[in-house]
């Protein structure tokens, strides 16, 4: 069983936890965070997207992650862009802007960048972690999630919600797997279902022994 990602209500806190201050790194976070939510990419790769790539997306409705900022470095990745993930890229690129203090960056300038008034570099894989672990501890998510975390979440959301007649293979593309083994391990028992299932057992059992403690009690009595 796949236990390293967030449940719907732990996605919901997360997002929620960032977007409740109104200072521009909260703002920024709470962006970058839906976006990996709803990309699925690996944080190195998010943390390589540059303006022009996000314009690029936006006009072609696909986000390209050429196959050198990929694990592997095997095959080009597209992520189709749905509403939700353009909402959240517009949003960074208005943070980006706000933050720079201009109206306008170069086309390679990085999409998220580290701070205000610190010109236009790039945010590290390392603030990324640093962040999400300061969001996740206040949303009070598990100690050891990580942005990774968002990756599978975005997996098992796909095999929750999809309609589609091969959820599987939908999720494949979305991560952009080389081969659906890769995608298998988001078909076991969901971690929210397990223990759903065994709190409802315990309750059950519980209630039996409780009704048999009262048979006996009321069979003393009489």
């Amino acid at each position: 069983m796949l236990h390293r990602y967030l449940t719907s209500d732990e996605q919901q806190r997360l997002i929620k936890a960032a977007q409740q201050p109104s200072d521009i790194l909260a703002r920024r976070d709470a962006a970058w965070l839906n976006a990996l939510l709803l990309s699925g990419l690996r944080i190195t790769e998010f943390s390589l997207i540059t303006l022009g790539d996000v314009h690029e997306a936006l006009q072609h409705k696909y986000l390209f992650i050429p196959k050198e900022r990929r694990k592997g470095g095997k095959t080009d990745h597209r992520v189709f862009v749905t509403a939700p993930l353009r909402a959240a890229l517009k949003t960074l690129i208005d943070v980006h802007l706000e933050m720079v203090g201009k109206d306008w960056s170069p086309v390679d300038a990085p999409l998220v960048v580290s701070r205000q008034h610190d010109g236009c570099r790039a945010m590290s894989v390392r603030s990324f972690q640093m962040r999400f672990k300061h969001w996740a501890a206040i949303a009070g998510l598990p100690p050891d999630a990580s942005p990774h975390w968002l990756r599978h979440s975005r997996a098992m959301n796909i095999m929750r919600n999809s309609e589609a007649a091969d959820p599987r293979g939908i999720a494949k593309e979305a991560l952009g797997h080389a081969s659906i083994a890769s995608t298998g391990v988001y078909t076991g028992v969901l971690r929210e279902e397990l223990e759903q299932a065994l709190t409802q057992t315990d309750a059950t059992k519980a209630k039996r022994v409780s009704l048999v403690a009262l048979r006996k009690d009321f069979d003393k009595r009489s």
